[in-house]
């Protein structure tokens, strides 16, 4: 008998190619073999009628055709007559991000097989952490130490990780036989998958007390309170991160997962930075500029006294080495300081006097 595959879709014949992915999708979902009331049946007609809807130049022909055009044995997902041109190529295209839904579906999320990589392993190690704090920039500068108190996965003090109340002996898991992962095998359209998973009964140690602990409940963790020192290194730039390695989540056994600090650098409204050099910027008096002098201004190092060149202008830069940020081995970057003119709100009598004089002068 003659398949709709338009019918089999729940689709109308001039359905355009989007509606024919959302309801191959859906349907999908909803009949997958390997979900509670999937019909394995439906789902292969299900992908069988997409392969031809969901295909132009196959739509066309079925259209024209119906399902002779494909040959009198129509499709078969075993042999047994004509075969349509199963062409996976496209599904990445076609199906995105709710392709691997559905593979995530009949693999049970187990965390063994991967549809790009094949088996995968869980590596046995606690999580990474991350966090942000602000710092001055004078810290960012100079560096400096910031302790923070976070909460976090810590092994129980009582029982060491093991689960087991201390004196109690730890005994082969029953469910595992001793491995910490178990063994499944998942049926799909594709074939059959094995995938192994960590033993939800010994939490993949492959042993189990047999008296749990008390303190932690035989999970061999706890979530607690801790005060971590970050040490800032100097130079660090806003949006970097500090790496801590070791002390992140905590796992029963196992290496620590690490703790990722990641620094924001406060604004500062006399202070910038560009590269390694930080810049500043300086208002003096007309008279200052043109006659030049001394002039004490406050750096992130303290209070210095400044030399003014005679006849200096609006715009001029003055330099003082290695007053700015920490290279390294190469040692500090520059102070830069602009100069600009500082002009007075009004004019005194005298100082109007002093100008005109000056004017006559050509000054």
């Amino acid at each position: 008998m003659s398949k709709d595959y338009y019918e089999i879709l729940g689709v109308k014949k001039g359905a355009s190619r989007e509606e024919v992915k959302k309801a191959y999708r859906k349907l999908a979902h909803e009949h997958h073999p390997d979900k509670k009331g999937g019909d394995e049946k439906k789902f292969k007609e299900i992908n069988e009628a997409y392969q031809i809807l969901g295909d132009e130049q196959k739509r066309q022909q079925y259209d024209k055709f119906g399902q002779t055009g494909f040959g009198a044995g129509g499709f078969s997902a075993r042999g047994g007559g004509p075969q349509p041109d199963w062409d996976f190529s496209g599904f990445e295209e076609n199906f995105g991000a709710d392709f691997g839904d559905i593979f995530e579906d009949f693999l049970g999320g187990l965390g063994g097989f991967s549809a790009r990589g094949g088996q995968g392993r869980r590596a046995n190690r606690g999580s990474d952490m991350s966090l942000g704090i602000d710092i001055s920039f004078k810290e960012s500068v100079f560096g400096g130490r910031r302790s923070v108190i976070i909460e976090k996965s810590k092994k129980c003090e009582i029982c060491n990780g093991s689960g087991a109340e201390p004196g109690s002996q730890l005994k082969k898991c029953e469910k595992c036989g001793g491995v910490g992962t178990v063994r499944e095998t998942r049926r799909s359209l594709f074939g059959s998958f094995t995938s192994l998973s960590e033993c939800s009964h010994c939490r993949g140690r492959g042993e189990v007390p047999e008296k749990i602990c008390r303190h932690c409940r035989g999970a061999g963790i706890l979530k607690k309170q801790e005060t971590i020192d970050i040490d800032i290194p100097a130079g660090i730039r806003d949006g970097e991160a500090v790496k801590l390695t070791g002390l992140g989540e905590e796992i029963a056994k196992g290496p620590a997962g690490d703790l990722y600090v990641r620094i924001h650098v406060l604004p500062n409204h006399i202070f910038r930075r560009e590269g390694f050099d930080i810049l500043m910027d300086l208002y003096l008096p007309l008279t200052k500029m043109l006659l030049g002098g001394e002039e004490a201004i406050e750096t992130l190092d303290g209070k210095t006294l400044v030399a003014i060149p005679e006849l200096s202008k609006s715009g001029d830069f003055l330099r003082l080495r290695g007053k700015g940020v920490f290279k390294g081995r190469g040692g500090h970057g520059d102070l830069l300081i602009r100069l600009f003119a500082k002009l007075p709100k009004k004019l005194s009598q005298e100082a109007k006097k002093l100008l005109s004089d000056l004017e006559k002068e050509g000054i």
